[in-house]
């Protein structure tokens, strides 16, 4: 067997299965969280009795929390739209795209029939990240422009402030108030003044997000890996401190991979499940659409 001169074959033989043994560990690493909202299993469980307000973080107050049902039932009961508000007070290490888009799957969020509209607010309070989730067919309404412009002017403030109550209310009577002007219909207690213009809608991979997200990137990556594995391989213990740069590289590559399409954009649709049972004043549960494709917009403050 050759070897390379002053270097044994067994540490070349060492030096591969290190490198072997890294590169499979950050590519682990790089797409169990992209698994995550593939799964059509929300993270969290949606409550009994059923209510779309979901506030597990315990920073709403009760009569926001009543405001925000009653805008729940309205927009249902006029446009056939449902929303959730989801407070958490960590997703322990979940990249907050990929977790509440789990959430807004696995909760069914929409109408089973039809367009299956609806959206989904989720905010990690401890973690300080906020996402909203937009379904396929409100996307035109609700484009990552625009939805991270709300946030901005209506969410973060509050936040910054530690009025998440009066944030996440007026985050969704913006979203709400919008949604009536461009379809052309009223809800009882919101304030249309809340309403937005078109944002210029994000193209490409979205604010924020890397050039190397959803399924097309994570193979992307392993095609990456696979070729880099083996040219590290043959070079053995060659220029080390050259194979130290790859490593280097390789691991900003696939931690960047792993943050998906990050703060906004979309990647492959989904058609999930729901919950149907459950009790309340809420009908029972979401409808069950699921439909979303990862459109939507995000960040922290």
């Amino acid at each position: 067997m050759l070897s390379l001169p002053g270097v044994s074959s067994n540490t070349n033989a060492r030096r591969g299965v290190l490198v072997l043994a890294f590169a499979y560990a950050l590519l682990f690493s790089a797409t169990q969280t992209t698994a995550l909202g593939q799964t059509g299993k929300s993270p969290i469980p949606l409550p009994s009795p059923f209510t779309p307000i979901v506030d597990y973080a315990h920073v709403i107050d009760p009569e926001t929390r009543t405001k925000l049902e009653s805008i729940y039932l309205n927009l249902k009961q006029r446009a056939d739209i449902e929303f959730a508000v989801v407070t958490v007070d960590t997703t322990g290490g979940q990249d907050i795209f990929e977790y509440s888009l789990a959430v807004a799957r696995g909760f069914g969020i929409g109408s089973k029939g039809g367009e299956k509209n609806g959206f989904l607010l989720l905010v990690a309070i401890k973690d300080r990240k906020y996402f909203t989730q937009v379904s396929d067919h409100l996307e035109g309404d609700l484009n990552d422009g625009l939805v991270g412009e709300i946030q901005r002017e209506r969410l973060v403030p509050e936040f910054k402030k530690g009025n998440y109550s009066k944030g996440i209310y007026d985050t969704i009577q913006a979203y709400v108030a919008t949604l009536a002007e461009k379809r052309g219909f009223n809800i009882e207690g919101i304030d249309q003044s809340y309403a937005y213009r078109e944002a210029p809608q994000q193209t490409g991979t979205g604010a924020g997000s890397s050039g190397f997200s959803g399924p097309c990137g994570t193979l992307i990556i392993i095609i990456f890996v696979v070729i880099l594995v083996l040219s590290l391989a043959k070079r053995g213990g060659k220029g080390g401190g050259g194979g130290c740069l790859n490593l280097f590289l390789l691991g900003s590559l696939l931690n960047s991979g792993s943050r998906g399409s990050g703060w906004g954009g979309s990647s492959s649709g989904w058609g999930g499940g729901g919950f149907g049972g459950g009790g309340g004043g809420f009908g029972g549960g979401f409808g069950g659409g699921g439909s979303f494709g990862g459109g939507g917009a995000g960040g922290g403050w």
